[in-house]
């Protein structure tokens, strides 16, 4: 069997494994604070030394960590380098019943939970979508914790929305080619579905760390299983390829944030490189 490359994703259960992931950053676990009123709502999350901290999470004992994580039937995705070889932070909470993962497997996507939204079905597009509380559901509770199920952050579940293994972040390329501001095209984002269902993204946003964003067009569907480029130059849109448009480069080559949020406005991906 072919060894993985060190920026390949993977998937773990492994207490050691997580364990000495998150010790070689110097980092620390955390999970949601317990209120009187809220008390189920735990979501979990790695504090990191230079990061700023969520004031929502508090450090936690490993075993602590380590059984909400089997409470929640949680699986922990990350990365062991950058494709630069620099050491990674990317790491997310995954469900264990949509990645199949009950003991550490390798992957090869940076695959999170994320709150879908599939093509509705011409018996279903008359319905109201969502309850009134819509805005309010965050599926990626917090800084650091993307994928949490409902069942880990919300007492009551929302039937309006469901976790499910869907959008894919597949590569962040944000060193173009030569100038970066001149071969913007050559800066970009691969997304795929890796759902069974299309995506409808129309309405999406994608932003980084300084607020520049670039919104999915009107009736853009992402089949099953296929990709999508988005780059950051101009060009004509396609199904394979989109184009955000921007006059100058938008990833910063020393490190940023991707955020990816709803037609609602909430977040499901946040991956920071």
């Amino acid at each position: 069997m072919t060894a993985q490359p060190s920026w390949a994703t993977r998937t773990t259960t492994d207490h050691d494994t997580i364990r000495e992931w998150v010790e070689r950053r110097n980092a620390t676990p955390t999970a949601g604070r317990e209120t009187e009123s809220d008390a189920d709502r735990r979501a979990l999350g790695i504090d990191f030394p230079d990061a700023e901290s969520d004031e929502d999470f508090e450090p936690v004992a490993w075993d602590a960590f380590f059984e909400t994580l089997g409470e929640a039937s949680l699986a922990f995705r990350y990365k062991e380098t950058n494709r630069n070889g620099e050491q990674s932070r990317f790491y997310r909470f995954v469900r264990r019943e949509e990645t199949g993962v009950a003991d550490p497997v390798g992957g090869d996507a940076s695959v999170v939970a994320v709150a879908t939204e599939p093509v509705p079905t011409d018996s279903e597009s008359g319905s109201e979508q969502g309850s009134d509380d819509d805005s309010e559901t965050d599926p990626a509770r917090g800084s650091t914790a993307e994928g949490v199920p409902d069942g880990v952050l919300d007492s009551e579940p929302r039937p309006a929305t469901k976790l499910t293994v869907g959008l894919v972040v597949d590569e962040i390329h944000e060193d173009a080619g030569g100038y970066d501001h001149w071969n913007r095209n050559d800066e970009y984002l691969v997304f795929r579905n890796d759902g069974d269902e299309p995506l409808a993204l129309a309405g999406w946003t994608v932003e980084n760390a300084d607020g520049e964003t670039y919104e999915f067009p009107d009736e853009f569907v992402l089949e099953p299983n296929r990709a999508v480029t988005l780059r950051t130059g101009s060009g004509p849109d396609t199904d394979r390829d989109l184009h955000w448009g921007s006059p100058r480069a938008v990833w910063k080559n020393t490190g940023d944030v991707l955020t990816v949020r709803n037609r609602d406005g909430t977040r499901v991906i946040r991956e920071s490189y």
